[in-house]
């Protein structure tokens, strides 16, 4: 009977302890990756092809993505703020977007070099200086020197061609 009891006990543990725990954490979790108010969702390039968003084209929403090039026409609505704002959180490919001039762009991951966060980026361009919400952490835009918290974010090659940016991930 007491070895019953123990494995009862045991099986218990095993499968509603670890459920239990993540209810408590996924909650804090979940709200640490909320949405910021300048991101951009633009779709997930998932054409009818079912590869998940490689060698296909989505011009609906104004990139197309093949292999790890990203082709971004510069022109489409969705990429309307990159005019007016000079950036954009490209979440729907975890980049951050910048318009340095006419002709040159940046492109880094979104993902904060801090913990990760994706969604709660705003750019200063008096410092040029990307500032991650999430915990106050700033990193500059020059693809080497570090932010405030430690960590670089990561640079992607850009070419520009016309109005199509191409972005190398």
């Amino acid at each position: 009977m007491k070895k019953d009891l123990k494995n009862k006990r045991r099986d218990f543990l095993m499968n509603v302890c670890p459920t239990v725990a993540m209810a408590f954490l996924g909650v804090t979790v979940l709200e640490s990756c909320s949405s910021g108010d300048d991101d951009t969702d633009i779709g997930n390039a998932t054409g009818n092809n079912g590869n998940g968003g490689n060698n296909n084209s989505n011009s609906g929403s104004g990139y197309t993505k093949s292999g790890n090039v990203i082709s971004i026409n510069l022109d489409h609505s969705n990429f309307s703020s990159l005019k007016s704002n000079n950036w954009m959180n490209f979440t729907a490919q975890n980049m951050l977007i910048l318009k340095i001039d006419s002709s040159t762009y940046r492109a880094f991951t979104n993902a904060c070099p801090h913990q990760g966060n994706r969604n709660n980026w705003s750019f200063n361009s008096s410092n040029n200086r990307f500032q991650c919400s999430a915990h106050g952490n700033s990193y500059p835009s020059d693809c080497n020197t570090a932010g405030t918290a430690g960590g670089v974010l990561k640079c992607y090659t850009t070419s520009l061609s016309g109005t199509t940016l191409k972005v190398t991930v």
